[in-house]
């Protein structure tokens, strides 16, 4: 079993980082191995790539809610997603914010 190192995320930047950086971001600090960093990097893919396709779609399509409505689904599973991983991966301060956030 490989070795668990601390990290810290920041859902708004989708950003995984060593060192905690106070630039007025929220992060969670978690204790993770590499393949479990791997799950999150691919979640915030997910999410990104979902919110891009709705800036496309907005231009092309913007009456077309059902696809609105899909895209938007998808991308609030991903981020429930990131916050469950985040929270299982977590500090007892971590898993505390994301208790008071009330979203899993």
């Amino acid at each position: 079993m490989a070795d668990k190192k601390q990290y810290f995320v920041a859902v708004d930047s989708k950003e995984i980082r060593e060192i905690s950086i106070d630039d007025n971001q929220v992060e969670y600090e978690i204790e993770a191995e590499e393949s479990e960093l791997l799950e999150i990097e691919e979640l915030f893919k997910t999410m990104e790539g979902e919110s891009k396709e709705s800036i496309l779609d907005f231009h092309f399509r913007p009456f077309d809610e059902d696809k609105v409505d899909h895209e938007r689904e998808v991308y609030h599973d991903s981020l429930i997603k990131i916050y469950q991983k985040i929270y299982e991966l977590g500090t007892p301060d971590t898993k505390k914010k994301i208790d008071e956030l009330g979203i899993i």
